[in-house]
């Protein structure tokens, strides 16, 4: 049984057809590029699977459950988390105070524990400020902790975005274009990164990104969407050769 399934996933927004008989799955512990030009309609794929765009058509399976249109945060905590386009940090809290919004997903002190600050509300704080160190370890930021989110360089606050959706401690992490404004190093670092959660961490990655470098080097399997529809899919060797993704991403050339 796949983790992830979409069958026949249809998405309209005034009475335009973003996506259209959108059909993928994931195995466990895959790592899958979706690419495609602006406006094709990726990061509406996206809203469906996280619950932020309910389809007018089709259907969502995770682990078995169906999820469709279901809300974002019981969608969250059955293990699918997020990265997004734009960067949404918490900009006047630390770095560790971001990840412990985060971690505290799966913690449940009840509100007489919160009030009264009992042993088990301390025991809680602990396990989740620990949940999201070791996130912050992950990308590489435990030494930036105290730091206010706002004042970190653009590259380290994509990853502490990271961070933040590993501490929720998921099955399947969405990637949002996060090389997105990087510069080469950068790109170099999150691309370890990715490893690192796939192969260190068990994690099953779909990624969206317009540097090919980073797909082109993680990916094991590429979907290509254009116009709301699936164009091509293979691995890397055999989608930088397909002709139709080559006319829609550059008219023609090569994708390196």
């Amino acid at each position: 049984m796949s983790l992830l399934n979409l069958d026949k996933i249809s998405v309209a927004f005034g009475g335009l057809l973003a996506v259209s008989d959108f059909t993928f799955s994931m195995e466990d512990r895959e790592l899958v590029g979706l690419i495609g030009p602006n406006g094709a309609g990726k990061t509406t794929v996206f809203n469906v699977i996280t619950g932020y765009h309910i389809p007018i058509s089709g259907k969502v399976t995770f682990a078995g459950r169906d999820i469709t249109g279901r809300p974002p945060n019981y969608i969250a905590k059955l293990g699918i988390s997020r990265t997004f386009q734009n960067i949404r940090l918490f900009s006047n809290l630390t770095v560790l105070e971001n990840v412990m919004i985060a971690s505290q997903m799966h913690s449940y002190p009840s509100y007489l524990h919160s009030l009264l600050r009992t042993s088990y509300f301390y025991r809680e704080e602990d396990t989740i400020e620990k949940r999201a160190i070791k996130a912050l370890e992950v990308v590489g930021l435990s030494k930036l902790k105290d730091e206010i989110s706002k004042n970190l360089p653009y590259g380290d606050q994509r990853k502490l975005e990271i961070a933040r959706a590993i501490a929720t401690e998921p099955l399947l992490i969405l990637l949002d274009e996060p090389a997105a404004g990087m510069n080469p190093r950068e790109t170099e670092e999150l691309i370890g990164i990715i490893r690192i959660l796939r192969d260190d961490l068990g994690l099953t990655i779909f990624l969206i990104e317009h540097d090919m470098h980073v797909v082109m080097n993680i990916c094991e399997r590429i979907v290509v969407l254009n116009y709301g529809e699936i164009i091509a899919e293979g691995t890397p060797d055999e989608i930088k050769t397909k002709p139709e993704v080559l006319e829609a991403y550059l008219g023609s050339a090569t994708i390196g």
